[in-house]
């Protein structure tokens, strides 16, 4: 049969029609699939014929009503325009025998149904001769038995009336009516098979755009009851596309799926349910039916527009049939979806994916494959998708240590205060010595995350007594981790003898990394940590481990190198979703941008790390980002935001941490520069305490001598700020920032005739850290030292044209012809950050662009 478009069958039918107007009767069976247009187009028709005249009776066949005796035959003598003498005639011929049983042959009829159909016949036949008579009957296929006879009584007998009979029928892979059928094509008949909405059909209904007929036939298959879901969706302001699709569209599918049979909307649950990942037998069993009615019913239901390939065409479909499921229902059918696929070996994510969505727990056998599908989701980077599995293994008791351990694994990169509502099950692990390698170093970062140092003690303790090792790595992580809360103190010495011996590269660069903390670091020390930097991601690394090393760079390797890695690195922790981890690595991006005199940037970066984890979820970390926050607030003068900083509460425990000197510092900056420097001082002072206390005494660290100083200065005691300035500078682990701003005080301590050499030093170290706004302070202090001169000559200096290494890669990699995309690929940074290097390139070398650049690298020289 030829299909044929929706405009070309309505000139069929008014073909048709005219015949009937000229005498000759016909019968026109519209066919198609499900949600194909059938009834609109007889709808159409039944109009054009009203306005032409028509006499036109018509009726609906419902599913509901077939078993109902003559029922389409009594709604289409109801219908308006029916001369009342012949409607009161139809009404007590119909009725009385209504209930008559007429036999299930369509070719036979009891004597009474045969009286009804004769007589009905006849008044169609006997209105025929006054004017045309339109019979339209739409879904003929949920018609009633004696309704059935009637049609084909008249078809036999109306060759010569001007009477058109008009049918829909759903177009099925098996006939529903084979013996109407049978009858109907005996006579002559006009079939008209309707055909999809194409492309061009589609661009003809949106006049203002057809740009979206290829993606919106993709998405509908043609249906005309999704692409009028779609217009109306359109018309709300939602354009459907291949990602989306509104809630008209949604609608659309579901009305669809409930006017057809039962088994229909079945099959389409479990299609939905399954998702990608299926086949006829799995569809079958989870519909309850068999794998030909299954068949069946996805040809069907890919006829209709709404699978391809045997899925949903459109996402948004699958979500609405699922959504539309009654709750109960939906996660029956996830469980046994996933009993079924665990019988057929499936693998476990995709098992454990219907346990998910069912909400359920099935006894014996669904917690090792949550274990499981938990553990690839770490693997693929999806910590908040183990998180969730996690949780629903929890509710059976199988395992539940187990199940303890990875869910406290899996929150550490996502929530940590979470985790400690969970941390209890690991204490009494540990406690009996059952809890080894990576949940052990959980277990201990958990307690130096909250303070608890008596914890950590004992775990450690009990891992350095313990028969068998800890494996390098973990041993290596527990002494960085431990190093990085308090440095030298009794715990980082706990977990520096877990990996005190032997030549593991990780036992050696984790030794090599402490070196840090005698303020003895050098090259070898930067190396190590670019080699741990080179062996980090989420979920593998210790975050502490990683911000030791950034740190480490940037105070030996310099600022752009390690600002690199920061970008680097706190991409890959979005990417993976690993928000503790990204906030560790924001909060060193926000240390080195105020390290390099950008304090707006280490505010913003400092906030947004703050703003990846809840406070809570910081511990006592949070003295890191915030000590940021306020030093950075303190520079730009924002002294109403430093003074709401300094009032959020922070957990006492921070004060025996690392984090709570920088805090300290930090807090008597900003006391400072708001005039209370008699209590800045006993924040120095407290600080300079703690770190002698604590073996931790470097200025690299925490300069705290350098701004006990400066509040000396302002009190006018210059010989107490020299005594300080002096000690430090003469101290290991002054790096040039330090040694630069110590300096730069030094010179405002001592006479004007000393000061020019000091300051001039102090440029020279600002400007080799790549401190600018103290550069600037330096310069400033320079010219005011030295009138006429000394400030052109320095200012002159840091406009010599000195490529950084980093400029140095860009400028060789653009002037060879490379894209700043190219260019950021091949080392790892993104585009803004190649164009801000060539910024500095084109202006140390005074040139315009990059068809300069070979001739000037030639001889541009390289700090």
């Amino acid at each position: 049969m030829v299909r044929t478009d929706h405009d070309t069958a309505l000139t069929e039918l008014m073909g048709l029609f005219e015949d009937c107007r000229a005498g000759h009767g016909g019968l026109a069976l519209i066919t198609g699939g499900l949600a194909s247009g059938k009834t609109r187009l007889l709808n159409r028709f039944c109009a054009h014929a009203r306005e032409a005249g028509a006499l036109l009776l018509t009726a609906t066949g419902s599913r509901a009503e077939r078993a109902l005796r003559a029922g389409v035959i009594d709604q289409l003598f109801h219908g308006a325009g029916l001369p009342p003498a012949v409607a009161d005639r139809m009404s007590r011929v119909v009725s009385p025998r209504a209930d008559e049983e007429s036999g299930s042959d369509a070719r036979t009829m009891r004597q009474g149904c045969a009286m009804m159909v004769h007589e009905v016949c006849s008044a169609v036949l006997e209105l025929s001769r006054e004017r045309p008579v339109v019979l339209g009957i739409d879904d003929v296929q949920f018609a009633d038995s004696s309704s059935l006879q009637f049609i084909l009584y008249l078809r036999k007998r109306m060759a010569s009336a001007r009477v058109l009979i008009a049918l829909t029928e759903w177009e099925q892979p098996q006939p529903t009516l084979p013996v109407f059928h049978a009858e109907i094509t005996r006579r002559q008949h006009h079939r008209i098979g309707l055909a999809p909405l194409s492309e061009a059909g589609i661009a003809a209904l949106l006049p203002d755009r057809p740009d979206l007929a290829p993606v919106w036939h993709r998405v509908s298959g043609g249906n005309p009851m999704l692409v009028q879901a779609m217009a109306d969706d359109l018309a709300a302001g939602i354009t459907a596309d291949d990602e989306r699709a509104g809630p008209a569209y949604g609608r659309a599918v579901l009305a669809c799926l409930h006017r057809w049979e039962p088994y229909l909307l079945d099959v389409a649950r479990a299609v939905a349910v399954l998702g990608d990942e299926r086949d006829r037998e799995l569809v079958a069993r989870l519909a309850g039916t068999t794998p030909d009615v299954a068949d069946r019913a996805e040809r069907i239901l890919t006829g209709a527009g709404l699978l391809t390939d045997g899925g949903f065409r459109h996402a948004a479909a699958a979500a609405a049939v699922l959504a539309a499921m009654p709750v109960a229902q939906r996660s029956t059918m996830h469980t046994v979806a996933a009993e079924l696929r665990y019988q057929r070996g499936a693998a476990a994510s995709t098992v454990a994916a219907h346990l998910l969505a069912a909400d359920r727990v099935v006894a014996g056998w669904s917690v090792p494959v949550l274990l499981d599908a938990a553990e690839q989701a770490m693997t693929g980077d999806d910590a908040a998708g183990a998180v969730r599995l996690l949780e629903l293994a929890l509710r059976d008791g199988d395992q539940r240590l187990e199940v303890t351990k990875a869910l406290v694994r899996a929150l550490w990169w996502t929530n940590p205060s979470a985790a400690a509502a969970h941390i209890g099950p690991l204490h009494a692990a540990m406690w009996v010595g059952e809890l080894r390698g990576r949940d052990a170093v959980t277990l201990v970062r958990h307690a130096l995350w909250t303070g608890d140092q008596d914890t950590a003690l004992r775990a450690l303790g009990m891992l350095a007594d313990a028969p068998e090792p800890l494996d390098p790595q973990s041993a290596a992580e527990l002494r960085m981790i431990a190093q990085w809360f308090h440095g030298r103190g009794p715990v980082a010495a706990a977990a520096e003898a877990l990996s005190a011996e032997g030549d593991d590269p990780w036992t050696a660069t984790a030794r090599t990394l402490g070196a840090i903390w005698t303020g003895q670091a050098d090259g070898a020390t930067v190396a190590a940590a670019e080699l741990i930097l080179s062996n980090s991601w989420p979920g593998h690394t210790a975050p502490e481990m990683v911000a030791t090393a950034l740190l480490i760079l940037a105070h030996g390797g310099g600022t752009e190198r390690a600002a690199e890695w920061c970008e680097r690195l706190a991409a890959d922790a979005a990417r993976r979703g690993a928000p503790t981890w990204q906030a560790m690595v924001e909060g060193v991006r926000a240390d080195i941008a105020l390290r390099r005199g950008e304090a707006v940037a280490a505010a913003a970066r400092a906030e947004a790390a703050m703003g990846l984890l809840l406070p809570q979820g910081w511990g006592v970390s949070i003295g890191y980002p915030l000590s940021i926050l306020i030093a950075a607030n303190t520079v730009l003068g924002r002294h109403a935001v430093v003074e709401q900083l300094m009032r959020l509460r922070v957990p006492e425990a921070m004060f025996d941490t690392l984090c709570g000197l920088r805090y300290l510092h930090a807090r008597g900056r900003a006391l400072m520069a708001t005039g209370r420097v008699l209590a800045a001082i006993s924040d120095f002072q407290n600080c300079g305490r703690r770190m002698r206390a604590w073996g931790v005494d470097l200025p690299a660290l925490v300069p705290w001598r350098t701004h006990l100083a400066e509040a000396n200065l302002l009190l006018g005691r210059p010989d107490v700020a020299d005594r300080h300035l002096s000690e430090q500078l003469r101290m290991p682990g002054c790096d040039k920032r330090t040694r630069g701003e110590s300096l730069r005080l030094l010179a405002a301590a001592r006479e004007p005739a000393h000061r020019s050499a000091l300051l001039r030093e102090a440029v020279e170290c600002l400007r080799d850290c790549g401190d600018r706004a103290g550069l600037a302070r330096a310069m400033a202090d320079l010219g005011a030292a030295t009138p006429g001169g000394e400030p052109a000559r320095a200012i002159a200096d840091w406009a010599d044209p000195v490529l950084s290494e980093s400029e140095r890669r860009v400028a060789e990699l653009a002037a060879t012809g490379h894209t700043n995309r190219e260019i950021g690929r091949a080392l790892y940074i993104t585009v803004s950050t190649v164009e801000q290097h060539l910024t500095r390139v084109y202006r140390k070398l005074g040139v315009t662009g990059r068809a300069d650049l070979p001739h000037r690298l030639a001889s541009a020289p390289v700090r």
